[in-house]
């Protein structure tokens, strides 16, 4: 093979390296569906709805809407699912 050959090929290997190992930080997104209580100023996952002690008074909406109002989280469920993770470059890409 070509010299250039070697070089393309060692440089894609070491960047696919990288993108494996190297972590970042994910954040939720700003379009994450949320859930709100308008009573209670809080919001909740729709993962963590069926254990929520929510009123009636509820909207879906967006993670950053929720954020805007200044609601509090609902539970530690409600955390843990818009919480921030370490994640492989690639993986955080292609996620």
């Amino acid at each position: 093979m070509k010299k250039g050959t070697w070089i393309f090929i060692s440089l894609a290997g070491i960047l696919l390296i990288i993108g494996f190992t190297l972590p970042i930080t994910v954040h939720p997104s700003a379009d994450t569906r949320t859930i709100v209580d308008h009573t209670l100023h809080v919001y909740s996952a729709p993962e963590c709805f069926d254990q929520a002690d929510l009123t009636n008074n509820l909207e879906e909406t967006t993670y950053q809407n929720a954020n805007e109002l200044e609601y509090e989280s609902e539970s530690s469920c409600t955390d843990d699912v818009f919480g921030s993770e370490k994640k492989p470059l690639l993986i955080a890409i292609f996620n």
